[in-house]
């Protein structure tokens, strides 16, 4: 078995800086840096492990289950101490990740970067840097490539871009690329050593190819990224919008707020999220979710810049009351701008906003990211309905509205479907079914902050046998039951009217504790018509055709009562003509930066910047094709001091090394290499090996160098045996 040479201390300190880079772009992910120990015991840990068997040289089944075996136990002890026995995790530990990775499962879909560090996703992450940091280590220093050992790093890297919350963007890029330039520079550099590890002009060589690596990557780091962010098109939209939309005319992926706002409500937050000042309360709606997977409801819309006058989908033959909104945000810490139920003009300062009119939502423009210190003035046309004219919308559903809101998951659960048919039977009109629809949960269900919240199958199932929930079941659940029932319905999320103020009748103070989801089911000639089928909450100006008293949160004292709950889903909003990006939890959130630093950013970052760029792209190329030439003149010296003698050993050693493993070291002798490679190449090939060995040798060490006929026996030799190792099958028995 023949000896590889061991790999020097320095050279395993790149490979694990490119895994601790990796491991600080999470930053761009979490809302802290809690994660980071975490992961770092993770990525260390599995670097530790993977040296310790490589230098022990330990069998490859053994290094597979110490792989295997060292992330359960580095589970248990990173992330679940509390679960361990001496240390080695137990069956508690296993159902504790089980539970970990459920919970990760369903709020991955539903939260956006930047989001609080939890333990599902720090397992998922600390599984995947382990993996690719054991991947890297076989690729890097047992199988000596290069591209290949940072392959699942980088994999884990993009993914967290894909991700990010535009935090620390710069920062980690060069840091992931600094280490990634250092890696590769010390990688080839070993190639060039252990191609003639004996002569000391190649370890010059390595050397020199060392500090030109790190000169370029240097100058080129620090070009992109102080230069980078201005250059022309930096800013402008993608060519392929591969993010899913981060600003632009691009799609944008977000979050229901609901996300946030289920927090709020199970902690019953007394936080000001917003006021109105208004001549009537309403709901306060932030947007509307149109799509169900049988899990999570989300939604789509194009979303356009928003002028003063807002285009709407309404019907122009229902009558309507205007209502005239003064809002102002303090903390609602998300995108969406609250507006009574249907928005048609909006006056705002100086942040501009954007408009959906399909999903009638309203979103601040990707220069902010929040809408919290907003304010606007906002006019809406609250539709007057009466039970008659609900009950005579007996026309066509559009073919778009069918499309959209009619879509339900292919194994929708039997019980709410059958549930639904029970519950209308006697009802002949769209109206009679969507009434008996409230009319039944609000009669036989109990409204409770306790139960099981979600959307899936199971959780819709649970609800209706529990019989107990929270606006989110109700308002889902009313949703997807009604499209069972081939009526058009999606889920509206905002906040009930809040609390009206006692010195001020007209300006309501709207809590967290007020968040609050809704029904909305779609008539024809109608257009989309609210219902409230949660107990104890009731909409401000719907009472005649739903027949429910406005009603919110009856342990606050308010002039009009309403609701408190809460909806989770995700809304995923494709972009139309100008789309800003995604604010608060993960799919991916980011700022852009407005109109006027994107117009800046498209004429080249103005003027003052061009020289700046010119100059340093010369240094650049000038230092680039300095590093070069001078890697040539020392190529080109160190060739020319080579002897043919040593060429056609150089060249054998390299192929010998590839196709049996027999590392030169430092310290070898030709004659000793081809000792040590002997009992990998057969008795015949051997004994070539070893008078060329000898051949070299004597080459080497003798003052009058070889005679012709024995420098022409060595090429020849050098030629046999390279012939041999590349093709072992036509070489002699």
């Amino acid at each position: 078995m023949t000896r590889r040479r061991s790999i020097p201390w320095w050279a395993e300190l790149p490979l694990i800086s490119v895994s601790i880079a990796t491991v600080a772009g999470f930053i761009r992910v979490y809302d802290s840096w809690d994660f980071l120990g975490q992961l770092l015991a993770f990525a260390l840990g599995a670097h530790a492990l993977a040296i310790a068997t490589r230098r022990l040289r330990i069998p490859a089944l053994a290094v597979v289950a110490l792989a295997l075996g060292g992330a359960a136990v580095a589970t248990g002890l990173i992330l679940f101490p509390g679960t361990t026995a001496f240390g080695l995790p137990t069956s508690a530990t296993w159902q504790a990740a089980q539970e970990a990775l459920r919970t990760a499962r369903e709020q991955y879909p539903v939260v956006i970067a930047p989001t609080e560090v939890q333990p599902g996703f720090q397992l998922a992450a600390g599984l995947a840097l382990w993996l690719a940091a054991w991947f890297g280590d076989w690729a890097a220093h047992r199988l000596r490539a290069t591209a290949e050992a940072v392959a699942a790093t980088a994999a884990s890297f993009v993914f967290c871009s894909v991700l990010a919350s535009g935090r620390y963007d710069l920062a980690c890029a060069v840091a992931f690329g600094a280490t990634v330039l250092w890696f590769v520079a010390v990688q080839r550099s070993l190639a060039v050593e252990r191609e003639q590890a004996w002569l000391p002009t190649n370890r010059a060589t390595s050397r020199a190819l060392r500090r030109s690596a790190a000169a370029v990557a240097l100058v080129a780091l620090a070009l992109g990224a102080a230069f980078g962010p201005s250059l022309p098109g930096a800013r402008s939209e993608a060519a392929l919008d591969w993010r899913g939309g981060q600003g632009g005319d691009r799609q944008r992926v977000t979050v229901s707020p609901m996300v946030e706002i289920r927090k709020r409500l199970v902690d019953q937050s007394n936080r000001e999220v917003f006021r109105v000042r208004a001549s009537e309360p309403a709901y306060w709606r932030l947007t509307s979710l149109d799509s169900f997977d049988g899990e999570i409801w989300s939604s789509s819309g194009e979303f356009k810049r928003a002028g003063e006058e807002l285009p709407t989908s309404a019907p122009t033959d229902i009558d309507f009351r205007p209502v005239r909104q003064q809002v102002t945000i303090e903390a609602l810490a998300a995108i969406w701008a609250p507006t009574a139920f249907e928005a048609v003009s909006v006056t705002a300062t100086e942040t501009p906003l954007r408009w959906d009119p399909d999903s009638s939502t309203l979103i601040v423009d990707s220069s902010e990211p929040t809408s919290d210190g907003l304010s606007y003035t906002v006019v809406s046309q609250v539709p007057s309905f009466g039970p008659g004219q609900l009950q005579r919308a007996r026309g066509t559903d559009p073919a778009v509205i069918r499309q959209r809101y009619l879509g339900l998951p292919s194994d929708f659960p039997f019980l709410a479907s059958d549930t639904a048919r029970q519950v209308t039977a006697e009802a002949d009109t769209r109206y009679e079914k969507a009434l008996a629809l409230q009319d039944y949960f609000r009669q036989e269900f109990d409204y409770s902050l306790e139960p099981t919240s979600g959307h899936g199958d199971t959780a819709i199932e649970q609800f209706l046998r529990s019989g107990e929930g929270y606006c989110e079941q109700f308002a889902g659940t009313f949703a997807a039951m009604a499209r069972s029932l081939d009526i058009p319905s999606r889920v509206a999320v905002g906040f009930t009217p809040g609390n009206a103020s006692p010195d001020d009748p007209d300006l309501y103070r709207v809590y967290g504790r007020h968040a609050h989801a809704w029904p909305e089911v779609y008539f024809p000639e109608v257009g989309w018509v609210a219902f409230e089928p949660t107990p104890g909450r009731g909409m401000p100006g719907a009472e005649e055709y739903t027949g429910v008293a406005p009603a919110q949160d009856p342990g606050q004292p308010v002039n009009i009562t309403t609701t408190s709950t809460t909806a989770t889903a995700t809304t995923a909003v494709p972009q139309g003509e100008d789309q800003p990006q995604a604010t608060r939890p993960p799919q991916s959130q980011r700022t852009e930066s407005g109109a006027a630093a994107a117009d800046e950013a498209a004429d080249g970052g103005g003027g003052s910047n061009t020289w700046r760029i010119v100059a340093l792209a010369v240094v650049a190329v000038a230092a680039f094709a300095g590093a070069v030439l001078r890697r040539r003149r020392v190529a080109a010296r160190q060739a020319a001091s080579r002897t043919p003698a040593d060429r056609a050993w150089a060249r054998v050693t390299a192929v010998l090394e590839r196709r049996t493993g027999a590392e030169p070291t430092s310290s070898d002798t030709p004659v000793e290499l081809a000792e040590r490679a002997a009992p990998e190449v057969g008795d015949a090939l051997a004994a070539d090996l070893r008078s060329l060995a000898e051949l070299v040798t004597a080459a080497r060490w003798s003052s009058d160098g070889l005679a012709p006929d024995d420098q022409q026996r060595l090429d020849a030799l050098a030629e046999a045996v390279v012939s041999a190792l590349e093709h072992p099958a036509a070489a002699p028995a």
